[in-house]
């Protein structure tokens, strides 16, 4: 933690975040690296460039990060598949704004052309490609899948939907967003709490006035509340489809159709939930002296065996491999 209780130090000081001080040889392979540290993991298709300038610059907080990073070539090319996608250790929406140039991504098959004053939500649990376009700078702030999916819980939908913030409440966020972009670093704890609760609430209120509010106001309401209460009771073995109905005064069969508007069934989402916060600590090292059995039974998996194929199953890799890749 930086002097006087912000959050990070020398955010302001231009010359730490750029690759310009390194050798020429060594400027792309930076950013590709600083690419895979502040936006998860890409396959980056490695070029030969005589210079590479760029400003690389990311901040986090509790489950946000915000990260800015310019691409002075186009044509750079990053994939990110379902390898990449199982070495994450957080699941995060990313509220992409183009401040200039331009970027290109590939989602659901689809391209999503990001010009100078667009923003566009991305989603790290998905495939996608980005094709950079000339003289990019771009601001990004991502926040964790439960923190939005508690605001929104229909966020998913949002993905891959770019539009102009030229204009009224995008225009408002966009401005709010490159200020929370210079002043990120001098924000204190309690401040930081505060400031980045108000960017999601105005950037969802931004894709609304854009996209419409395509929630159902009472059941949206009441898929919050009930995703809110899975959360706080994660870590509970007695954590049930009936156990969750009973506490909201619905039936089972109303639940299930809550969830089935966001496309995944209640019994599955309690299991992702599980599942994120045991792949969350088997990454980090401040618990890496704890076994994998007491990782699985403290987020709600009564059986290490069940635990283990069901990771496997999710990631591709079971819980050991996963751990010596990304805590090693």
């Amino acid at each position: 933690m930086a002097e006087s209780n912000t959050i990070v130090s020398n955010w302001k000081s231009l010359s730490a975040w750029s690759t310009e001080l390194l050798p020429s040889n060594k400027q792309f392979g930076r950013w590709c690296e600083f690419v895979n540290h502040a936006h998860s993991h890409w396959s980056i298709e490695r070029e030969q460039f005589d210079r590479f300038p760029a400003f690389i610059r990311e901040g986090r907080f509790g489950d946000f990060r915000i990260a800015t990073l310019t691409a002075p070539l186009s044509r750079i090319r990053g994939n990110r598949g379902q390898l990449e996608i199982n070495r994450d250790a957080d699941a995060l929406y990313n509220i992409l704004y183009v401040a200039e140039g331009a970027i290109c991504l590939v989602i659901d098959g689809r391209d999503v052309e990001v010009h100078a004053g667009d923003v566009v939500l991305w989603d790290s649990t998905r495939p996608m490609t980005f094709i950079t376009g000339e003289g990019l700078r771009q601001v990004t702030l991502c926040v964790a899948h439960d923190r939005l999916h508690r605001i929104y819980p229909n966020a998913g939908e949002l993905v891959g939907k770019s539009f102009s913030c030229s204009s009224g409440l995008s225009r408002l966020f966009a401005d709010h967003l490159l200020a929370l972009d210079q002043q990120f670093g001098d924000l204190t704890c309690d401040q930081a709490w505060t400031v980045l609760d108000t960017s999601i609430s105005l950037a969802i209120s931004a894709f609304e006035a854009q996209n419409g509010d395509s929630r159902k106001p009472h059941a949206s309401s009441l898929l919050a509340d009930v995703c809110e209460y899975i959360e706080r009771n994660i870590e509970d073995f007695d954590l049930s489809i009936p156990n969750v109905a009973q506490k909201h005064s619905i039936s089972v069969r109303h639940l299930h159709r809550l969830f089935r508007d966001i496309d995944i069934s209640a019994s599955a989402y309690i299991i992702g939930r599980r599942l994120e916060r045991c792949k969350h600590d088997l990454s980090s090292r401040a618990h890496s002296r704890e076994t994998i059995t007491d990782i699985a039974f403290r987020w709600g998996f009564a059986d290490s065996g069940t635990f283990s194929k069901t990771f496997r199953r999710e990631y591709g890799l079971t819980p050991r491999q996963f751990r010596s890749m990304n805590c090693g």
